[in-house]
């Protein structure tokens, strides 16, 4: 029988606007479960006497009184039991299963029945107090299956069928507190915690009871002794012993092999106790001889600027140049093999200053224990081996480990400390691999240009003085005050003994707050100095821009090349490892450009054979047997065709028959692959794969390299184009046809 009864509390108000002698409702709210619940086999008689009963706990999470005189508040609480009955026959009897959490809040049975007794409290709760009911009772059907529930129906709480007691059929529990990791072939000791075995309720087994552990297929057990029983056999996969207590108990040191078990295969060890029942529970999983190496998924990539040395210098920018925190860990135990060396590798590009090791566990050295500084000095000789491009570690830098001398998986943590070229943008992927291990890598930092240099490419003819350039140079910042005031850039145009900046150039900024000193040409290159930091992402523009170039100038393809203070320091930023070594600084181990626009000037013909311009118009359909040199069709044996750099490549018969020239002023050399075409005063030669051309002798940058495609050899129109003095070339996507228009 169940009742719904209401609840009362008064409590006395605390405020100065009520009245002294008022007094109102409080509020009081709690949560029910039972403590300690009871599992008996299927002998039990049904009887739960006080020493031994479950408690039914209501504790306290709010209580909100108002105060002043006044009755005490009260609440009533009904407890009702279903599948059992109460012990206690009278009010002082129900009144003694009650323990209040204070002298502050007494108990009164108000009404009772067989299954349901309902109690008044009267005082003030506080947060966290417990109030405790003994569960005395004897359930009304004892079989397995059979349960005894409580229920709380209050303002104070309410819950509904709390299992307090349950008869079940006799059986066991097993337990391990984690699976391990096992390779194939190798063995491994289970938690060091132990198999626990356990009754599922009391009087399942006795001392003595036969126990057997058997191993699923792929596994066995690997040693005749273990601690917590004193008769423990095997027999392959199979383990036999007799329950040492009535109680729980747990085995330790048991070792299992992975025999024929493959990689991702789990060990699971069945338990059966002789006419009790059976357990399961996984105790190894089967891994492969490996080492992971991982960062922090959740963790931000860093942002570092690239062509700054690690103090940022030229920029306002604070942040250090660390990378994410990397953790090299392998599997198991001996799964990081030292017997052959491995290596951490770096793009191209980028070079470490610092390496700061957090933590290194399980590794050893000549048998003993190494840590943190045994790895920063591993670290030093592996890059200085690694020619301070990467990590280069030698084969047995450290023990090769195995299950014999470690218990735990070995595993480092370290961050670097890193600056990049000039021109390096982009993630920068962390890789570790060798003989031994599997080729991973993971992003542990990303670069960015602290600016961009936008330029067009200019062709021009040699005019000795004075030779426009009728595109402008803007750069522009990264981000809002990023040049930090006093900061120089200077620009060169490549072969600068040739080629310089004339005087007449003008330097303007977009309204970004920007300021600039000390705008000029010098020596040949255009220079301006940061007077005052930004507001707004700055832009500088340089116009009006115009060169002085020696008359011998070769035909070809000159870049625009920055310098910068930030770049200044990074030539000297000292490098890790290097301490006492010639090689100590970027500028002597970096093998880098500060090219910001690749053929900026196209010189095109110089002033001394400018009668001999090549003047036919060339139309070539690409994909097609032809080409037309003039109003003249021409037949070729191969189609030109688009190359993988986007290059529009022509068979070298065809060129002959649109220079019109004699077939034998273009030759083939098939034992040095070189082309070599006579026109008019010129002797042009390209070599297949290499991006050069020559030109009565001088050597011109090619934007693509011949190659040998269906056993024919292809130049690339534009470089040709290039070697004859055109400048205009056009390109049809519609027809793709690409024509060479001569004599402009």
């Amino acid at each position: 029988m169940k009742k719904v009864i209401s609840f009362l509390m008064a409590a006395a108000m605390v405020t100065s606007l009520v009245p002294a002698t008022a007094f109102a409702a409080g509020d009081v709210t709690a949560t029910a479960k039972v403590i300690d619940a009871l599992e008996r086999g299927k002998d039990f008689n049904g009887v739960i006497d006080t020493a031994n009963a479950p408690e039914l706990q209501l504790k306290v999470t709010s209580a909100d009184y108002t105060t002043g005189s006044g009755t005490a508040p009260t609440v009533d609480v009904t407890v009702s039991l279903d599948g059992a009955e109460f012990t206690a026959k009278d009010a002082a009897g129900f009144n003694a299963m009650v323990k209040t959490p204070s002298t502050a809040v007494t108990v009164a049975t108000k009404e009772f029945t067989e299954d349901e007794v309902t109690y008044t409290l009267t005082g003030q709760f506080k947060k966290d107090d417990v109030l405790a009911i003994n569960l005395a009772s004897k359930m009304t059907k004892v079989s397995v299956g059979k349960t005894a529930t409580v229920s709380v129906d209050s303002k104070m709480a309410k819950a509904d069928d709390l299992v307090y007691a349950s008869v079940l059929d006799k059986g066991i529990k097993a337990s391990v507190k984690k699976t391990v990791s096992v390779a194939v072939d190798e063995v491994a000791e289970i938690n060091s915690k132990g198999l626990k075995i356990e009754p599922s309720v009391d009087d399942s087994y006795v001392v003595g009871t036969q126990f057997t552990l058997k191993l699923s297929k792929g596994f066995e057990f690997a040693n005749s002794t273990v601690t917590g029983v004193t008769d423990w056999k095997i027999d392959g996969n199979e383990a036999t012993f007799t329950a040492p207590s009535v109680d729980e108990f747990t085995l330790t040191g048991i070792k299992v092999e992975a025999t024929s078990a493959k990689v991702g295969d789990v060990a699971t060890i069945k338990v059966t106790a002789k006419n009790v029942g059976t357990a399961s529970v996984e105790v190894a999983k089967v891994v492969d001889y490996k080492v992971g190496v991982s960062v922090d998924a959740d963790a931000d990539v860093p942002v570092i600027y690239s062509g700054t040395d690690v103090k940022n210098t030229g920029l306002t920018d604070d942040s250090d140049h660390m990378t994410l925190e990397v953790t090299a860990e392998e599997t198991f135990p001996g799964a990081w093999s030292m017997r052959q060396g491995f290596n951490f590798t770096l793009p191209e590009g980028v070079y470490v200053t610092d390496v700061d090791v957090t933590e290194a566990e399980n590794f050893l050295q000549n048998g003993k224990a190494v840590g943190t500084t045994e790895w920063e000095a591993a670290f030093k000789a592996a890059y200085d081996k690694g020619d301070y491009h990467g990590f280069t570690f030698a084969k047995r830098v450290f023990d090769d480990v195995n299950t014999n001398l470690a218990t735990d998986p070995a595993s480092v943590t370290f961050k670097l400390e890193l600056v990049a070229d000039p021109t390096f943008e982009g993630d920068v992927k962390l890789g570790f691999e060798g003989a031994l291990v599997d080729k991973q890598e993971v992003t542990v930092a990303k670069f960015v240009k602290p600016y961009t240099v936008k330029a067009e490419q200019n062709d021009v003819i040699i005019d000795y003085r004075n030779t426009s350039v009728k595109t402008p140079i803007t750069i522009t910042e990264a981000e809002a005050g990023l040049w930090a005031a006093n900061s120089v850039f200077t620009l060169t145009v490549d072969r600068g003994d040739m080629i310089q900046f004339e005087d007449d150039a003008t330097f303007s900024v977009n309204d970004s707050g920007l300021e600039l000193k000390d705008e000029k040409t010098k020596d040949g290159q255009l220079a301006f100095t940061v007077k005052g930091e930004s507001d707004e992402v700055a832009t500088v523009e340089i116009k009006d821009i115009a060169l002085f170039m020696q008359r011998n100038v070769p035909a070809g393809a000159y870049d625009l090349k920055a310098d910068t203070a930030m770049s200044t320091a990074y030539d000297k930023q000292a490098i890790y490892a290097a301490d006492g070594k010639d090689n100590n600084i970027i500028d002597d181990v970096a093998d880098y450009s500060k090219v910001v626009k690749e053929a900026f000037i196209n010189v095109v013909t110089s002033g001394r054979d400018n009668d001999n311009l090549f003047t036919t118009k060339v139309v070539v359909p690409v994909g097609e047997a032809y080409l037309m040199a003039g109003s003249e069709r021409v037949e070729l044996d191969a189609p030109a065709y688009i190359s993988a750099t986007n290059y529009t490549m022509l068979p070298i018969r065809a060129v002959s028959k649109a220079l019109g020239v004699n077939t034998n002023n273009v030759l083939w050399s098939a034992e040095t692959k070189t082309i070599t075409i006579m026109y008019a005063q010129r002797i042009i030669t390209m070599v297949v794969g290499q991006k050069t051309i020559n030109v009565n002798g001088s050597s011109i940058p090619a934007s693509a390299a011949p190659e040998i495609t269906n056993n024919r050899a292809f130049l690339p129109m534009r470089d040709l184009a290039t070697a004859l003095g055109v400048t205009d070339i056009t390109w049809d996507a519609a027809t793709r046809t690409a024509t060479l228009n001569g004599g402009k």
